[in-house]
Formats: C-alpha cells, structure tokens, sequence
C-alpha cells in the first residue's frame, strides 16, 4: 500500500501583483522617479511580507520597474495601508520575462537582416542583458536573443534587442566574445515565441499520509515566487515549515545562489532560477495548472530525448519506492537546470540540483557550476541549536561542537556534520554527496554555519566576477544554542571532452533524522 500525497493551493502572504501594480499606478513618486506613466508597463517583483506569520499590519517590500527609463524603486509599506508606502531607489534590474521576449522575437523577425528559412530558432542566451550606456550615464535596456540558423556556416548569432525603440544591434558589444563556432548540447532549444506561463497557485500545502499516519506537512513553493525574488530572482523549488511526523526540521530550505565559471576565459554568470521551463509529467493537476500529482515518474531533460519541450510547466510530485520526489525545471538563457527535493518515509530529507543545457555556442568550453542550499533549521522550534563536526579517527567518527560562525570544506578527516536540538538531542545529520566535490578558489567553500539573520538570505551579488559572497556573514557570532542557519555548496565540473561528460550530473548531500537510519 502506497502513502497517499495530498495537495492544497495556499494563499501567500503579503500583497498580490495586482495590488502592487495599482499602488505603483497611484503613487507619485513612483511614476516621478521612473518617469514612466503607463502602469501596465511596468515589470513587478513579488511582494514579500517582512515575517513568517505577520498580520495586516506587517511590513511589506516590493520592487518595481520601468522598461522604458530602465529605472526601479522599492516600496515599502504596511499591507493594510499599501498607498501609504515608501518609496526608495532600487538597483533592481530583472532579467527578461517570456513577454517581454516575445516582443523583443517580433521585432528581430521583422528586421530585414533576419535569416531566412522556416527552421530558424529564437531562443534565449547568456548574458541575459546587454544595456548600452549612453554618454550622459542613462541606460537602455536591451535584452538578448540567440538565432540559431542550422543552414548557416555561422549557426549562432546573439543580438540584443532595444524593444521600446523596436531596433536590433546584431552585435552587440561584449556579448558574442568567445563562443564556439559549433554547437553544445543535443537538445534543440524552445523557442521564446513559445514561452507561456498558464497561472496557477503559487504554493501548495502538501502533505504525505500513510495509513492514516502523517509522516511529512509543508509548505511548497513554485520557483516562479521562490525567495529571494529580489535581487537573487528565485530559488528553484522552495520548501517552507517542514515537519516530519508533526515535528519542525526545516522553517526554508533553497538555493538562492547558483554561479557559473569558465575555465578558459573566466568568463562567469550568476544564474536565477525563477523561470519555470517545461518537462514531461503524466498525472493529475488536483489544485490547477502548475501542480501536478504523477502516476509515473516526471521526465526532466536529463532523462528525456534531446528535445527542450515537454507536458508540463511547474511542480511535479510522484510517490514511489517509500519516497516522494517534488521536482521542477527551470532555465537561465541555455542553461537548464533540475530543482528537487526527496522525502523518504524515514524521515531523510536529500535535496537534489541537476545541471543540463540546450543547443548553444558557449557550454562546450570546460566550465563550472556552484550550488548553494540554505537550510534554516529550526529543529523542535527555532532556537537551542547545536552544530557538530564528525571527523574521522582510528576510534570512528569524533565529534567536535562548532561554537562561533564559521566556513567549512569537504576534506578529510571530516565526514559529516549535524544539526540538533541541544534539549532532545533530535535532529539531522548533513551526509555529503558522491559527486559534491569540494570548492575550488572561486566557489570559496562548501559549508557555512551562521546565527539566523533575516537579512541574510542572500549574498547581494556584490563584486563584478559573481563570486558568492557569504564570507561577508562570517563575524564570529555565537551559534551554540542559537537559530541556526547552514548554506551548503554542490560543484558540478562540466566538460564535453571529458571521457564520461556526464560526470555526476546531479549534486546534493542527504539529510539524515537523528536519531533515525545509520549512514
């Protein structure tokens, strides 16, 4: 008999986009600052409610901006009383939305330099962006588009498109430096002309039931409103208030921070992970598109035939073999990536990350991803947390208390680590990956145990390279019996040379109830 999975839409809190969008309407000194008075123009992120559980009278954040100026502002406000908001500058430059790449296709197929021929490709490519400074320090905003012309000696072209001014720079400046002449990867991109997103709830309530046991109860999240929207622009597949057999392991677990890094010409990217992409799922959609419950197991581009289509847009979940896999795909330009979770019946929590891409000019270079989890344990409630380090010994595994904020590598002779309750001893054991790795200069490290800090959800991105910059949390503040947050770090080397190319595809360690199964 099989454990029955059950699925509830669940209302998020805060502001809907509708609302942000008719404050942003209103409100002056929005439309001063953007100097933009067609609200429905304007590109939304989401609007986060500042707490777990705040009431009407919680703070909000939300980010808006201007295609047009390419300016955004932040507001900040109570959501009983959102016209009264505060406005601030922001720095909040969002990659494209399919929309705004759909328009940006027209355009480049209306240009007369446009190649002919019904097999041509409009897909997106990296750097998402390619804004062009003007001289007195204005920008325009430009996205990119790749053209992939199979008939053409010169298959892939990126331009960047000047929607507002419906004009095409076929090359555009430090853009097209350094790409393949040849292709990468099988699978033939999706066009943007057929990127859709078809709605649906946000998260769901989802619970697994085994004979009237309830074994796991959380919240999920669809990477499309997975935080930080800004500026980190997603997080894959976001878990939220985890409880095993009623007990709280986990309040979020994510991956705000996803890096590439070229070998050749260092070249690097800080890749969202917000843009739902389609797979193959077979199933049920018990609560409306985007959600599905599978009788069989999804088919993400790692397993499917070299195609970048499929069924299914979303989260798709499917029981199994004493385990539930909630899994997703998500796109970053020709990156393709799987964002997953699995939640065995005993209790052991293994996040997974997937790297693949579709036909381009660049991934044939040898190059490097760094994923980076954060887990907000809250273990039996959010404080009176302790952090272990197993090392190896003659005797078997010893273990060390890490009493101050501290970074971490996968070296011997450590084997693990564990986050418990210092009360009831309960808990998780951090068990890395086969195929993790451990971080070379530019992923900086491979673990980090840092005091809960709101503000410390994501890295800022500062710096020109990417780098991941939690280093910067590292302060030496006490984290025995405290709130206890851990960022955890996958590397995955890509090499299309490379005898097995494959070499570990899917990265993430297993998380192991204390007390619970042996390693």
């Amino acid at each position: 008999m099989t454990a029955q999975v059950i699925i509830e839409a669940i209302g998020r809190a805060g502001l809907s986009a509708d609302q942000v969008r008719q404050v942003a309407g209103a409100h002056p000194a929005v439309l001063t600052h953007l100097e933009h008075t067609d609200a429905d123009q304007l590109i939304l992120g989401e609007a986060v409610a500042l707490g777990h559980e705040p009431g009407e009278d919680a703070e909000f954040r939300a980010n808006v901006f201007d295609p047009v100026s390419n300016r955004g502002v932040e507001l900040r406000g109570t959501i009983d009383r959102p016209e009264e908001a505060r406005v601030l500058p922001s720095a909040y430059r969002p990659n494209p939305r399919p929309e705004e790449l759909r328009a940006a296709a027209a355009i480049l197929r209306a240009d007369e330099r446009f190649p002919a021929g019904g097999d041509v490709v409009i897909y997106q490519p990296m750097p998402p962006l390619a804004d062009l400074e003007r001289p007195d320090g204005t920008t325009v905003r430009r996205p990119t588009l790749g053209v992939y012309s199979p008939g053409d000696d010169n298959r892939h072209r990126i331009v960047a498109v000047d929607v507002a001014a419906g004009t095409v720079d076929w090359s555009p400046a430090g853009v097209t430096a350094a790409l393949h002449p040849g292709d990468c990867e099988s699978h033939l991109p999706e066009g943007v002309e057929s990127l859709r997103d078809r709605g649906g709830p946000d998260a769901v309530r989802l619970r697994v039931v085994d004979e009237g046991t309830e074994l796991w109860n959380l919240v999920v999240v669809r990477p499309r409103a997975s935080a930080p929207q800004n500026p980190g622009d997603g997080s894959g597949v976001e878990l939220r208030d985890v409880r095993y057999r009623g007990r709280l392991v986990l309040r979020q677990a994510h991956v705000p921070i996803l890096n590439v890094q070229y070998e050749e010409d260092g070249v690097t990217f800080r890749d969202w992970q917000n843009q739902e992409t389609r797979f193959s799922a077979v199933g049920t959609d018990p609560v409306g598109w985007g959600w599905r419950i599978c009788d069989r197991s999804p088919k993400t581009i790692l397993e499917r035939p070299d195609n970048d289509a499929g069924n299914f847009q979303g989260v798709a979940l499917h029981y199994a073999d004493g385990e539930l896999r909630i899994v997703s795909e998500i796109s970053a330009g020709w990156y393709r990536y799987v964002s997953e979770w699995r939640l065995a019946e005993d209790g052991v929590i293994k996040p997974r990350f997937g790297f693949a891409g579709v036909r381009n000019p660049r991934t044939c270079m040898r190059h490097r991803h760094h994923v980076y989890w954060r887990f907000d344990f809250d273990v039996e409630g959010s404080a009176n947390d302790l952090i272990e380090q197993f090392d190896d010994t003659p005797a078997g595994p010893k273990p060390t208390p890490i009493v101050r904020e501290v970074s971490r590598k996968r070296r011997k002779p450590a084997r693990f680590w564990q986050v418990t309750d210092k009360s009831s001893g309960r808990g998780h054991r951090i068990v890395p990956g086969e195929h993790d790795n451990t971080a070379d200069a530019y992923g900086i490290a491979d673990l980090w145990f840092l005091r809960h800090r709101a503000s410390e959800l994501y890295d800022g991105n500062p710096g020109e390279n990417n780098q991941v910059a939690l280093d910067r949390f590292v302060n030496g503040e006490d984290v025995g019996g405290t709130n206890v947050v851990v960022w955890y770090a996958g590397h995955f080397r890509h090499d299309q040379n490379a005898p097995d190319h494959h070499q570990g595809h899917i990265v993430g360690p297993d998380l192991i109830p204390i007390p619970g199964p042996g390693i």
